[in-house]
């Protein structure tokens, strides 16, 4: 089986140090890029964003810090936006700014626009700005002027943008300064200013002759992607019109090929990143029956073929993420029953995650599902495989292959995200039996060790939280992990396995455990994480007096049950 490559697709890539950068260019006599600032006030602002690292004592503190540094850069706000570091110390420090020195930029920023949208530091500023006003423009508890004062700061940007559309939407600065205004004002439906528009970006943009034009490119179709979502919330008509346009102008068209498209034939869109992009965010955005059509038109017979290209199995798990019938999304399952092996083996098990969690979530083809991975690890002929399909979900291997490598150390393996998280949901389909057993199969030190692991402590929580694995199954996971309960309490993760097992023990079973944790409790209790755990199981307290214990551990678990019912009642 294939590791998980498609897990690298959102993955950050590692920050440079910017402040150490920063020090070195210094040294070197170069005072960040774009508008120069001098030794003195570069060196100035390389100490204030150490500082603020390292954080304050307190938010008044932190507020006389902020409020100081701006004082320091009266009658320099230009030169200190339109410079890398300075760039950096005022988009930090604006959205706590004390009124006074907001509305100070606010000012100086809305008084010519136009450079600072396209320039390559004072935008983020811009950006920053933007966030900033139109969050204090929806507050309650701040004064009626400074409100207003920023919602129109907040529409000045905006119109300013809008009416200049045609010059900031292929201006990598000026774009990332729309998409900035188009969420923020999907987030402020409740200001029909705000509204009104946003739906004049949707409208003027529906209309351009190189509409068509801005899904192929990666900064235009993130635009896009972002207004999109902000007209889920204020206009579904309007989005409609895009979906529309979107479908039969753009995600089902074939190069030399009329209206009709064969089954094995993919759409041009789907050999573009930008447009597959686009793609995903219409699943998530479209009503039930755009969902459909898109369904029906780009993706139905043609799954397994998605499923298996780097390029587009994202896109297939955005489907089967956002379909909400039962029915269609069985249709789905049923296409892709037979491809597991073709799909794991391409590396895309996010796929076949997807596949489970829409299970989970509508309800159906659990036991099909089960079937399935159990056949594409080879554990579900003869019956006795069966008993290994958890491990091998877990480290991702075949039955034969499981077998050799018995003697890796499971609590320090990497093991596969995303073999864990399918255990995880089996364990909360309506029947689980399988997978119950499965776990209580492994060697009770593989276990001990799979519950110490990062990933495999989330299987015990699962295992003893699901309202599908009954009473008995968790006395027996309880009896299975007796001579272990040391080791767990003192291992980082294992703490946390076990302080889930400990949740939803009764009395009688925590006696158990305590038994065997008093004995040598030395070794443990004095760990970091066995520390945490003697206090919260009072094991000083149960030393001392075993009749007192109970007690305290009878007045926990009645306070435990008054705040649920709390929880759950809203009282």
């Amino acid at each position: 089986m294939s590791e998980d490559p498609q897990q690298q697709r959102y993955k950050r890539k590692r920050k440079k140090n910017f402040l150490k950068n920063a020090k070195g260019f210094g040294k070197k006599g170069m005072y960040g890029r774009g508008s120069q600032l001098d030794a003195e006030t570069y060196q100035y602002f390389i100490r204030i964003l150490e500082v603020y690292k390292e954080g304050f004592p307190s938010d008044e503190e932190k507020a006389l810090f902020v409020n100081n540094v701006f004082q320091q850069t009266e009658d320099q706000e230009v030169n200190c936006c339109c410079n890398q570091v300075g760039c950096r110390v005022i988009q930090t420090f604006l959205p706590f700014a004390s009124q006074e020195y907001l509305e100070r930029y606010m000012r100086v920023l809305t008084a010519d626009l136009r450079p600072f949208c396209s320039d390559s530091f004072a935008s983020h500023v811009l950006q920053t700005l933007v966030d900033v006003t139109c969050e204090k423009s929806l507050r309650t508890d701040i004064d009626e002027e400074f409100k207003e004062n920023c919602r129109g700061t907040t529409v000045k940007i905006s119109k300013f943008l809008l009416n200049n559309l045609e010059d900031y939407v292929w201006n990598t600065y000026g774009n990332h300064i729309i998409r900035t205004v188009l969420k923020n004002l999907g987030n402020a439906s409740d200001i029909s200013e705000y509204v009104s528009i946003l739906k004049d970006y949707g409208n003027r943009l529906l209309v351009w002759p190189q509409f068509l034009d801005l899904p192929y490119s990666e900064l235009t179709s993130g635009l896009l992607q972002i207004l999109l979502k902000a007209l889920q919330s204020v206009d579904a008509k309007l989005l409609d019109v895009y979906m529309n346009k979107l479908l039969n102008e753009c995600f089902t068209k074939v190069s030399g090929v009329g209206d009709e498209m064969k089954s094995d034939q993919l759409p041009d869109a789907f050999m573009s990143k930008p447009v597959v992009m686009l793609f995903e965010i219409c699943l998530e955005v479209a009503s039930p029956k755009l969902f459909t059509q898109i369904y029906a038109k780009c993706f139905h017979n043609r799954l397994v073929h998605l499923s298996s290209m780097k390029s587009t199995n994202f896109a297939v798990q955005k489907l089967l993420s956002n379909c909400k019938e039962k029915s269609e999304f069985e249709t789905m399952f049923d296409e892709l029953s037979d491809s597991y092996s073709t799909i794991l083996e391409s590396g895309h098990s996010g796929v076949i995650l997807a596949l489970a969690q829409g299970c989970k979530r509508l309800l159906t083809k659990q036991g099909s599902f089960v079937q399935n991975i159990m056949k594409v690890y080879d554990c579900y002929e003869p019956d006795a495989r069966q008993s290994s399909i958890v491990l091998c979900l877990c480290k991702n291997l075949k039955y034969d292959d499981l077998k050799n490598h018995k003697e890796e150390d499971l609590q320090n393996a990497k093991l596969n995200l995303h073999g864990t998280l399918i255990v995880q949901l089996m364990l909360e389909y309506n029947k689980p039996i399988k997978i119950v057993n499965s776990i209580l199969d492994i060697d009770s030190t593989d276990l001990k060790k799979l519950f110490c692991n990062r990933m495999g402590s989330h299987i015990a929580d699962v295992y003893v939280k699901s309202q599908y694995v009954g009473e008995k199954s968790r006395d027996k996971l309880l009896k299975k992990l007796q001579g272990t309960f040391q080791d767990l309490a003192a291992d980082k993760y294992g703490s946390r396995s076990f302080e889930a097992i400990w949740n939803v023990a009764n009395l009688k079973n925590r006696k158990t455990i305590m038994n065997e944790l008093s004995h040598k409790d030395g070794a443990w209790s004095n760990t970091q994480f066995g520390r945490i755990i003697s206090a919260k199981i009072y094991l000083e307290t149960y030393k001392r007096n075993k009749e007192e214990w109970s007690n305290v551990i009878s007045k926990d678990s009645k306070k435990d049950v008054k705040e649920l019912f709390t929880d759950i009642l809203g009282t």
